[in-house]
């Protein structure tokens, strides 16, 4: 098998100058499933262990990186992000990772979970690569649907105002506005959930607020006035977006945003 086609010496250009040796040598692998005992693994502290394949002069990295992309072409992302991160191909790591995370944002159940894991795990070691800012971003974005599913309201509002994705004063929507323009498609995907949460996390806060209202004329404390006036910049941002979000978004955001215009 593996042995028989190292031995047979195939050197050969195919194709785009793809090296057949090392298309042959990937066929083979893939047919075989057997990735950890052929191509090496990854160890807990990220090291490589060596597989069947490194006891030969091949390029290895090309070799690898043939069955990932065969693996990507399939749908079978996590497979393919274990072998390209096996070749030290972080920038395809991450362009697989932000895809999934954004498809997977409001999710809510183990595959949300099971994506956001990944790749917090590959995050330790996806260092100097150009889609990191947008990878980190994108977790920091788990971390506050994780915080406004847990009912930690304050906390998940404290998270987007420090990520600045989203103005709550009049005077930051223009540049909200210049920053969402640079977001690539997958954070631009994420935006409308993002919206509808806010209005939700200000929604709640604004009725305990007014609950808990001790003005003698029935009017509303200073901490109700804040948040009525906070949820009006989330709504202006929300129709000045050049981007157009699905139908309903507009429709749970007026909801929400009902009983905290008067």
């Amino acid at each position: 098998s593996l042995e028989r086609l190292v031995s047979s010496g195939i050197n050969a250009e195919y194709g785009e100058g793809e090296d057949m040796f090392a298309v042959c040598i990937a066929d083979l692998i893939q047919e075989s499933k057997e990735y950890r005992t052929l191509l090496g693994y990854l160890d807990s502290a990220g090291r490589k262990t060596k597989g069947a394949i490194d006891r030969f002069n091949v390029n290895h990295s090309l070799i690898i990186c043939t069955v990932a992309e065969a693996a990507e072409k399939r749908g079978c992302w996590e497979e393919a992000v274990t072998l390209y991160e096996l070749a030290s191909n972080y920038e395809k790591v991450l362009e697989i990772l932000i895809e999934e995370l954004s498809r997977r944002f409001m999710s809510n159940d183990k595959g949300h979970e099971h994506v956001h894991q990944i790749a917090c795990d590959v995050e330790k070691r996806a260092h100097h690569v150009a889609l990191r800012k947008q990878f980190l971003l994108l977790l920091d974005l788990y971390q506050f649907h994780n915080l406004y599913h847990a009912g930690k309201l304050e906390e998940a509002l404290d998270v987007i105002t420090k990520l600045q994705l989203v103005p709550l004063t009049q005077d930051a929507i223009s540049h909200r506005i210049q920053g969402f323009k640079s977001f690539s498609d997958e954070l631009r995907r994420c935006v409308p959930d993002i919206l509808i949460m806010v209005m939700s996390i200000l929604n709640k806060m604004y009725r305990g607020a007014s609950q808990n209202s001790t003005s003698f004329y029935g009017g509303q404390n200073k901490q109700a006035q804040q948040i009525r006036d906070q949820a009006k910049v989330v709504m202006r941002f929300a129709g000045m977006l050049p981007y157009s979000m699905p139908g309903d978004t507009h429709a749970q955001l007026s909801l929400l945003d009902a009983p905290m215009r008067y």
